[in-house]
């Protein structure tokens, strides 16, 4: 067997053994074909994705991983990032900064990562790009539409999320091990750990300067109500039940 083989053998073993996202959700029988990796992609909460769930394909070449694989989706997504015609996911990880060190479980934290932060500086779909940079709540609106006519329902799915250990909240690891937060949300930190091994890969899932976050929703704490005692109520009197 030959080093590009083994490591693709050991990397697609990897995968399947453990869970590197709730909202991944991988075949339960394994991969017909090592070259070539079909799965689900939960839309991660607080996002406008949050309701649905796509298909994704990764095709994998002989080369790996001295050559990248390739992310299509197969169910229709309004995102900058994604062809409309092919479904074809557009990063940089996967192109001019990949790395043979990124294995495939980095990948798809990648593709999940960037329906939380789309980056419009690498647009394939131009409509959904510029409808970002120039309207981010109208960007939201579309998203969402398109998701519920054209997406899985992510219900459909919510028996695979069993695992306790991550959190499908606003509170996403990019592939530098930095927090990228976009949409808010009111989950506490304590409910969330992300426990993934960033890689030392520059950082293309850039802050969206145009973009208009969500506001932090900061609570005000909460007032002590007042005592209903009063001091001038006279104590009530204890009833005791007579006994014949």
């Amino acid at each position: 067997m030959t080093s590009s083989a083994a490591r693709l053998r050991n990397d697609v073993a990897s995968l399947f053994k453990a869970s590197c996202h709730p909202d991944i959700v991988l075949p339960s029988d394994g991969p017909q074909d090592l070259t070539t990796i079909t799965l689900h992609l939960l839309g991660p909460a607080s996002t406008p994705y949050s309701e649905g769930a796509w298909k994704l394909t990764l095709k994998i070449p002989v080369e790996y991983p001295n050559n990248p694989p390739k992310a299509y989706f197969e169910t229709k997504i309004f995102h900058p990032n994604v062809a409309v015609g092919t479904g074809e996911v557009c990063v940089d990880t996967l192109k001019r900064d990949w790395s043979p060190k990124v294995d495939l479980r980095h990948v798809l934290l990648v593709v999940r990562c960037l329906l939380i932060e789309p980056n419009p500086e690498s647009a394939l779909n131009e409509e959904a790009g510029k409808l970002l940079l120039e309207n981010f709540a109208d960007f939201e609106r579309m998203a969402r539409l398109m998701t519920s006519v054209h997406a899985l329902k992510r219900t459909a799915f919510a028996s695979a999320i069993t695992s306790a250990e991550f959190s499908s909240s606003t509170d996403n690891t990019d592939e530098n091990g930095n927090t990228t937060t976009i949409y808010s949300d009111s989950e506490t930190d304590s409910s969330r750990s992300a426990s993934i091994n960033a890689l030392d890969t520059k950082n293309v899932l850039r802050p969206l300067e145009h973009t208009q976050r969500g506001s932090s929703g900061l609570t005000p704490s909460s007032q002590s109500k007042p005592s209903l005692k009063s001091k001038d109520a006279k104590p009530k009197k204890k009833v005791g039940i007579k006994r014949l």
